[in-house]
C-alpha cells in the first residue's frame, strides 16, 4: 500500500511538474513572439518614417553647407532659399560652377605669374586676360585641374559638369578654361558690392535618413536694416518677425522656429555612397 501511495504522490508531482513546464514554455514562446512584432514595428516605422539623425552629424553638417559660399556676395548668394521650390535645373551653370570651386581648397595649388601687358593694368595670357594686383607689375593665376573642380561639381549636384570656357569665382576673380586646367586670377573689370547691413541665419530643426535620401529641414532668417525676410530671393517681408525683432535679440532656436521659414533640403546618395543636393522647399 505504501508503494502504491509513494507512485501516486510521484505522478502527482510530475503531472504538476509538466504543467508549470508547459505553462513557461508559452510563456517564453508569448514573449518571444512580443519581440519579433516590436522589432518589425521598429524595421516599419523605420521604412516608413526614416531613422532620425543627430543634428550635429558630420555629414549633416557637411550636406547643409553644400550650397553656402563662402561669401554671400559671391555665387547669387543662397539662391536655394527662395519662394518656390529651387531644384538643380533652377541654378545656372556659372553659379553651380562658382559653388564648386569655393569648395575646394587651393592653398596647394600652384601658382603662375605672368608680366603686364605695356600701358595696361592686364595681363595677356594665351588670350585669357587678367587684371594685376594694385600697385604690381604681375598677375598671379592660380592652376587648378580641371578634373578636381569637374569632381566636386559631380558631388554637389550628382551631374556632370557643363563646360564653360570661364567664369566668375566671386565679384572680382575670374576662371578661364584651357586644355586640363582652370586658370583663376583676378578680373579685368571688378564689381564693388557695399552691404554691412544683411545678416543671414540658419538653425537646423532636424535631419532624417530614409532609403538612399537624407532630409534636412532647417529655419531660414534675413535681417536687412532691422526688418526681417522670408527668403533670399525676394523682397518678402516677414512682419511678425519685424515687429519683435530689435539689434539686442537673441537669435536662437526659439526666435529662429517662432519667426523664421522653415526650408526641406532633399539630399540623394549616388551609385558611390555619396549624396548629392536635389531640391530645397519653403514649407509652408
Amino acid at each position: 500500500m505504501k508503494n502504491n501511495k509513494k507512485e501516486v504522490e510521484k505522478k502527482a508531482k510530475e503531472k504538476k511538474f509538466s504543467k508549470i513546464t508547459i505553462k513557461q514554455d508559452k510563456l517564453l514562446k508569448g514573449i518571444i513572439v512580443i519581440l519579433i512584432l516590436i522589432v518589425v514595428l521598429l524595421i516599419a516605422y523605420r521604412l516608413f518614417y526614416g531613422k532620425s539623425l543627430a543634428t550635429d552629424n558630420k555629414l549633416v553638417k557637411e550636406l547643409h553647407g553644400y550650397l553656402m559660399p563662402t561669401d554671400l556676395n559671391n555665387c547669387d548668394g543662397l539662391s536655394n532659399y527662395a519662394d518656390k521650390k529651387i531644384t538643380t535645373k533652377d541654378l545656372d551653370d556659372t553659379t553651380k560652377l562658382c559653388l564648386a570651386y569655393q569648395k575646394i581648397n587651393t592653398k596647394n595649388a600652384p601658382v603662375e605669374e605672368y608680366d603686364k601687358t605695356k600701358k595696361k593694368e592686364t595681363c595677356n595670357v594665351d588670350n585669357m586676360i587678367f587684371g594685376s594686383e594694385e600697385n604690381e607689375d604681375k598677375c598671379s593665376v592660380v592652376k587648378i585641374k580641371k578634373n578636381i573642380i569637374e569632381e566636386t561639381y559631380q558631388k554637389l549636384f550628382g551631374e556632370n559638369i557643363n563646360t564653360k570656357d570661364a567664369f566668375n569665382y566671386d565679384n572680382s576673380h575670374i576662371c578661364y578654361l584651357k586644355d586640363d586646367y582652370y586658370y583663376c586670377g583676378k578680373s579685368e573689370t571688378y564689381t564693388y558690392v557695399i552691404d554691412g547691413t544683411t545678416a543671414i541665419y540658419r538653425i537646423i530643426d532636424k535631419a532624417i535618413e530614409k532609403g538612399s535620401t537624407i532630409t534636412i529641414y532647417d529655419y531660414f532668417l534675413k535681417i536687412n536694416s532691422d526688418e526681417c525676410y522670408k527668403n533670399y530671393t525676394t523682397l518678402d517681408k516677414n512682419d511678425n518677425c519685424t515687429k519683435n525683432y530689435n539689434e539686442k535679440s537673441k537669435i536662437d532656436y526659439n526666435f529662429m522656429k517662432k519667426y523664421g521659414t522653415m526650408y526641406k533640403h532633399i539630399y540623394q546618395k549616388d551609385k558611390n555612397g555619396n549624396y548629392y543636393w536635389v531640391s530645397s522647399t519653403p514649407v509652408k
